[in-house]
């Protein structure tokens, strides 16, 4: 620890309400303003309490990495996903990763491909030359599809499983900026929302669950038999021993440190169901407005598809020679990154920079203010897969580009996240050509627990 005492400077605000009106009117527009007028450490007042802010790369990687044990989970997390692996912290959290760890093993993640690839051509069978679809409400549908057809060895036909993505779609209400400017305890219109997203989702999780182990004992249908099809060959044998299903029974069935408790296993569900679909839903879905909105990169696209597919479906062998295809995902996640903010609480006093923070304080790591400055990205505004080659990212600043996180605390699946928007992106460019037909003001994008559209992203399908 240095000598240093200065709190970190507030952009101008108002009396009383500090920054909430103009944080709950424009959040990203106000971060812009308070980066400029204050640097990359600031503090956000808000009433009842103070947020600091870090929009530097190397105050991320001090969170993150070099003072880490000064910086942990907030109550918020707790209170969304209980005991799961995104809120737990120490000896259980390590006993939580150790335990999942194996579905994300890059090996076992390379066999999920073709599971992928059909999920989408599943979804994609229901669209329907010249109609126009809210992508953002289907790329949702898709990966909740995804991750039932590979974590869960189940295939999902499209709209099954929509009950159980609204349920989870609904906890992004606890962090709309609405209701988080205010205490915990006022029942604003979003927290009621968020509890009864909540109560509906550990409902279903809870009939999952019952299901999955009352069929271990007595041979019948579980219930994604009942809302799923069979496992094909290449999801039954020893790979459909290493479901989620399977993983969190056995966990809960373990001694010593392999062991969940009940609540942990319903915890860990609903952190994967949500953490597995939402997140990888708005990469896609971004991903496929800027081929709308950037015809140049989408000719592009479609002749590397036209060229590397040569008409077949995509392969895991292809995802290495689809090079515009990984750029423009790489792109995405820079410009939209999903988690566009990493909370987090100070455990102590700690140095950053010239100011120092206080101790039991909420910090947020902001992604998408690192993300979008131009001292790392020229023209951080624009979407230029083209800046992804000639070795730019080797040669970008540690923790300018953290779209999983980093640290120790990592995304556990961000081989699958990157491996599945890849796939899925070709696979929808290879049949389709989405038209975006408002203009750049109709798209504006919002801080949940995830970066969200403020009025979905509507596009006309064209077949090709």
């Amino acid at each position: 620890m240095n000598s240093n005492t200065q709190l970190p400077p507030s952009p101008e605000g108002y009396p009383i309400v500090g920054h909430a009106v103009d944080f709950g009117n424009d959040p990203f527009g106000f971060l812009d303003r308070a980066t400029s007028e204050c640097g990359d450490v600031y503090c956000m007042e808000l009433p009842g309490t103070d947020v600091y802010v870090l929009a530097g790369s190397e105050y991320l990687e001090q969170a993150l990495v070099t003072d880490v044990d000064a910086f942990g989970k907030t109550d918020d997390f707790n209170r969304v996903f209980g005991n799961g692996v995104l809120s737990t912290e120490g000896e259980q959290w390590s006993r939580q990763r150790g335990i999942l760890q194996p579905l994300f093993h890059p090996e076992r993640v390379s066999g999920y491909a073709d599971d992928m690839v059909a999920a989408t051509q599943r979804r994609l069978s229901i669209w329907e030359d010249g109609e126009s679809r809210d992508i953002e409400s289907e790329m949702q549908d898709l990966t909740i599809e995804i991750l039932f057809a590979t974590l869960f060895g189940r295939d999902l036909a499209p709209g099954d499983g929509e009950d159980l993505r609204d349920a989870s779609d609904g906890l992004n209400k606890w962090f709309v900026p609405t209701s988080w400017l205010l205490p915990h305890w006022v029942p604003t219109p979003s927290r009621r929302e968020f509890s009864n997203s909540e109560s509906r989702l550990r409902v279903e999780i809870r009939q999952l669950l019952a299901e999955y182990e009352y069929a271990g004992k007595s041979g019948t249908v579980t219930l994604a038999d009942q809302i799923g099809d069979p496992p094909s060959e290449s999801q039954s044998g020893d790979s459909e021993s290493e479901t989620l299903l399977s993983k969190l029974s056995e966990a809960g069935e373990a001694t010593g440190e392999n062991h969940l408790s009940r609540e942990e296993i319903e915890d860990q569900m609903l952190t994967m169901i949500f953490a597995g679909y939402e997140t990888t839903a708005a990469a896609i879905a971004f991903a496929l407005y800027s081929l709308a909105t950037e015809p140049n990169v989408c000719d592009a696209f479609h002749e590397e598809l036209d060229t590397v597919l040569d008409g077949s479906p995509p392969t895991l062998d292809d995802v290495s020679r689809l090079d515009l295809t990984n750029r423009i995902v790489t792109e995405t996640l820079r410009l939209y990154p999903p988690i566009h903010t990493i909370p987090r609480q100070t455990t102590r006093e700690v140095d950053v920079g010239d100011y120092r923070l206080p101790a039991d304080e909420q910090v947020h790591l902001s992604v998408i203010s690192v993300h979008r400055d131009q001292r790392y990205y020229d023209a951080p505004l624009e979407f230029r897969p083209e800046r992804w080659t000639n070795g730019f990212e080797e040669e970008l600043d540690d923790y300018a580009f953290i779209p999983f996180g980093g640290g120790r605390r990592t995304c556990i699946g961000r081989e699958f996240a990157r491996l599945e928007a890849t796939l899925a992106l070709a696979t929808i460019g290879q049949r389709f050509d989405l038209e975006w037909t408002g203009d750049e003001t109709d798209m504006a994008i919002e801080p949940e627990m995830t970066t969200k559209t403020q009025n979905g992203l509507p596009m006309t399908l064209s077949q090709r």
